[in-house]
């Protein structure tokens, strides 16, 4: 199962309604760039610039494993990163500790040195041992403090050939799996992202309808629910309160709790025209927030809290613009509320 299928799942067992964060946006267009892929126990994910980030893992079902992030930008010449996470999800608080060592065929091969955020990195000399090491399929794990955190180079061959596959560089010399002499021409160039120029709302926040507006705008939007075949709202939680906030002069918010699962909920948010004239606008059945113009979907892949995925779109003074789409890769352990920041989609957001 994919990551994003994995983290995912839950959701739709729970029949929540899938995130539909983009108004009118295009986002074929916007998308047509990303790619995701899995084997084994690697996963690929290339964002919409092109950026791609290939994540490996522990044989899935052991405790203490660990996680390798490979990040490598488009274009030629561009390096490999690598960042790597020893688990400690049952930790009651993170501390750094002595740096861990990277083992190779039960073999030191030198320390890692501390990268932030509660992960590691290998130099440019481990790095390339590290990958020799998933090419000749030998065993890679990490000791620290007396304790061996496993690792697993099963699927690493099928990630990173896609890995190059997609930024163009299979047999050229700065491929990672099959280097070749072909020219660097045929390297991708990155892929600009696309720019939202932020529109400055008039409420920041929601604030609880009047009697006046619930009477007034609650049955417009309910017909328009029941018109979509696909969301999932229950009429138990519709029930609740109102919240709505004034966008600007034309066009307000209006959210209204939707559906509630085991350790998810999610809230219908509608763009209204403020006399109420013309049809109002569902944006999504499964967003999570409203904040100063963002509307925003933050959900656990499962009740333990150990990967999340995420959504955001940006109010651009006429529509709800998709402005991130990723999540924190697989529920694997590592450490509470996921172990990586890994993009499907990337923009670039110009404030007012």
């Amino acid at each position: 199962m994919s990551r994003q299928k994995q983290a995912r799942s839950a959701f739709c067992s729970a029949q929540t309604a899938t995130l539909l964060l983009a108004l009118c946006m295009g986002s074929a267009a916007a998308n047509a760039a990303a790619v995701t892929f899995s084997h084994k126990d690697w996963d690929l994910s290339c964002d919409n610039t092109l950026t791609c980030r290939a994540a490996g893992y522990a044989a899935d079902g052991e405790e203490q494993g660990s996680t390798v992030l490979l990040t490598r930008k488009a274009g030629s010449g561009e390096p490999v990163a690598n960042k790597v996470m020893l688990a400690h999800y049952s930790d009651a608080q993170w501390q750094e500790g002595s740096p861990p060592e990277l083992i190779i065929a039960g073999r030191k091969a030198g320390s890692l040195s501390f990268s932030g955020d509660e992960s590691w990195q290998m130099d440019e000399a481990q790095l390339s041992r590290f990958l020799t090491a998933l090419k000749k399929d030998e065993a890679i794990s990490f000791r620290q403090s007396g304790s061996t955190y496993l690792f697993s180079g099963a699927g690493s061959s099928a990630v990173l050939l896609k890995m190059d596959d997609v930024q163009g560089r299979v047999n050229t010399p700065g491929a990672i799996l099959r280097k070749g002499k072909g020219s660097e021409s045929s390297v991708k160039a990155p892929v600009a992202a696309p720019v939202i120029n932020r529109a400055p709302v008039m409420d920041k926040s929601l604030r609880p309808m009047t009697e006046r507006e619930d009477a007034l705008i609650r049955p417009v939007l309910l017909k328009v629910l029941a018109a979509d075949e696909e969301q999932s709202c229950s009429d138990d939680i519709l029930s609740e309160p109102w919240g709505i906030a004034r966008l600007n002069q034309q066009y307000s918010l209006v959210g209204a709790p939707c559906w509630l699962a085991a350790y998810n909920g999610g809230s219908a948010y509608f763009v209204i025209k403020n006399n109420v004239q013309s049809d109002p606008v569902l944006v999504s059945t499964g967003a999570t927030d409203y904040d100063n113009g963002t509307i925003s979907s933050s959900m656990k892949g499962r009740g333990l809290g150990d990967c999340w995925s995420y959504e955001a779109s940006v109010w651009d003074g006429t529509r709800f613009v998709e402005s991130e789409r990723g999540d924190t890769g697989r529920c694997a352990l590592i450490r509470a509320g996921g172990a990586w920041n890994i993009p499907e989609h990337v923009s670039q957001i110009v404030e007012p």
